[in-house]
């Protein structure tokens, strides 16, 4: 497991086929915000319900094996692609919280803190998203 820069999760690659990454394997984050868990759970809720979205579209008696794989791999890309500013905005705050913990020089701190300021002037939103029905 290793650290995802905000950038690596903006240009990243979470899935290859029918198989992705979630949780801790697509977002490792530090415990600064303490969102862990809950963006874990946000993303088993999202990916469910991606698949489930697909499996609607799916008619078994009339479709083989890579009709079912492609409609999988659409709801991975949906689900991807659902996560990822989620994810860079989260990544973004953990990171720069974690270059003010280590108490940096301190035109590093001024830049960093305007940044947060810009960036997440409500310093609870992080801890409000909804990521809405299964």
């Amino acid at each position: 497991m290793k650290y995802q820069a905000p950038w690596d999760i903006l240009l990243g690659s979470f899935r290859k086929g029918t198989v992705t990454v979630a949780g801790d394997a697509m977002h490792v984050m530090g415990p600064f915000l303490g969102q862990g868990g809950s963006v874990a759970l946000e993303d088993a809720i999202i990916l469910a319900r991606c698949l489930a979205q697909k499996r609607h579209e799916i008619d078994i008696k009339t479709n083989g094996n890579q009709v079912i794989a492609y409609k999988v791999g659409e709801a991975l890309d949906q689900y991807v692609k659902e996560r990822r500013m989620r994810l860079v905005r989260l990544s973004t705050q953990t990171y720069l919280t974690g270059i003010l913990i280590k108490n940096p020089p301190l035109l590093v701190r001024f830049v960093c803190n305007i940044l947060m300021k810009v960036l997440f002037s409500d310093s609870a939103a992080h801890s409000q998203y909804d990521c809405g029905c299964l």
